[in-house]
């Protein structure tokens, strides 16, 4: 390993352990290096256009197109919708509140394909309603932060998709690979709700729905609850492309909100176009910066000392499998999920790849790895949009998702070691042998 490369580390993690924007911690680390390293200054041309082919990516069209999707979905009010589509199944349980706000990010989780937006669209909802129903606020704000980790990891997923351009593994495979992670993650917040539940003395909700309102209520959720189903049932069938699956969901979007809520106006639609720029274009600038990182660890050779390692001490794929987990879930206490991807599975895949691990079920295990790092202190994304919502202070809210971390550790190691958990739905679709 050249001093150049030592160096480009030292000042990526220097910066962001100091707390410096993710964005100018991975572009100043990857200037440095032409600075340093001897001859390089002349090839100072190679820093733009690594920046720009890091982005031409034709399936990245897919980020701005959930995102634009999930925003359009927030804007017709369906998010209270589906909260009330929640409530109507584990509504009456005790601590039926923090069940809802699980179950809601679950089926939000097929929507958006983001955990923040799940934070930022379903949060405020989910926290003021767990608040009057009782709820402490610091409680409150953690489970909606962990809650939505699962949104990246249930398809559509951005994550993944991010992955699967970088490694060119299936889309489709990796979609539906997340599908049962997703969903173990969901179960485990709701058995350490149920251990919660009367140890904490949570509210129990005595209500009564006719037929009449429970139809209502389903009527209008499902217009949300098809999208996943579509996009899902258009890759599998191999109707359209993951890309252009992004662009079905924004018309579908569109549909919904203009003919079936009626209340898409074009204010609405120009916030929602705004926020996804904001979106999209942090999401971009992290990609394209952390483009070029993953260049120079390429030029320095890191994949094949890696490799090297790897062989000449015998590990076996499981223990290998161990310490990936364990690096990433360090890195994730600094690192965000997409510069994570983008810097380590160019790396990593190929290497267990090689080792005979599929490279769906490696991904789907990156993928819920970095998801996790949304929820770990001291710079989970999640947690200080959730403190945002609340007001509640970040020590609070650290103290109180313990359990709900714990509990996505120990999901990532079960599908880590039993492949099953993740093949097993794309197997049956026939998007892998």
């Amino acid at each position: 390993m050249s001093l150049a490369l030592i160096l480009v580390l030292v000042i990526l993690f220097a910066m962001l352990i100091i707390g410096s924007p993710v964005v100018f911690a991975i572009g100043t680390a990857a200037a440095s290096y032409f600075l340093v390293k001897p001859g390089m200054l002349s090839e100072l041309l190679v820093y733009p256009h690594k920046f720009f082919t890091g982005m031409d990516s034709f399936v990245f069209l897919c980020i701005p197109l959930f995102t634009l999707s999930g925003e359009l979905m927030s804007q017709t009010g369906m998010m209270s919708k589906m909260v009330e589509f929640c409530q109507l199944f584990v509504g009456r349980l005790r601590g039926g509140m923090a069940y809802v706000n699980v179950l809601a990010s679950m089926l939000f989780g097929g929507v958006s394909g983001s955990g923040l937006a799940d934070v930022a669209a379903l949060g405020p909802i989910e926290v003021q309603m767990m608040k009057e129903d009782g709820y402490d606020a610091d409680f409150a704000a953690a489970l909606t932060a962990s809650s939505a980790i699962q949104g990246p990891i249930i398809p559509p997923s951005i994550p993944m998709v991010i992955y699967a351009s970088l490694t060119n593994a299936s889309v489709g495979a990796l979609f539906l690979g997340g599908l049962i992670p997703g969903m173990l993650i969901g179960c485990g917040q709701m058995l350490i709700i149920s251990l919660m539940a009367k140890k904490r003395g949570f509210p129990k909700r005595d209500f009564k729905i006719s037929a009449r309102e429970k139809i209502s209520v389903i009527w209008t959720a499902s217009s949300a609850l098809l999208m996943p189903l579509i996009i899902i049932g258009g890759i599998i069938s191999g109707v359209f492309t993951a890309t252009e699956a992004s662009a079905v969901a924004v018309f579908y979007a569109l549909i919904v909100g203009v003919f079936f809520y009626r209340n898409i106006t074009p204010k609405s639609l120009f916030e929602a176009l705004k926020k996804t720029a904001r979106t999209s274009a942090s999401i971009y600038l992290i990609i394209a910066f952390t483009g070029i990182v993953s260049w120079i660890l390429a030029m320095e050779g890191v994949p094949s000392m890696i490799s090297t390692f790897v062989v000449a001490h015998n590990l076996s794929p499981y223990l290998l499998l161990f310490f990936a987990n364990i690096f990433f879930l360090f890195n994730g206490m600094w690192i965000s999920d997409t510069a994570q991807l983008i810097l380590f599975a160019p790396i990593f895949a190929p290497i267990f790849v090689q080792m005979g691990i599929s490279t769906v079920h490696f991904g789907v295990v990156m993928v819920v790895n970095v998801m996790i790092s949304m929820i770990t202190p001291p710079y989970g994304t999640a947690l200080y949009l959730a403190a945002g919502l609340t007001g509640s202070p970040l020590k609070k809210i650290v103290k109180e998702v313990l359990p709900f971390l714990c509990s996505s550790i120990l999901v990532l190691f079960l599908i880590t070691y039993f492949p099953a958990i993740v093949l097993t739905v794309p197997r049956l679709f026939g998007m892998i042998p």
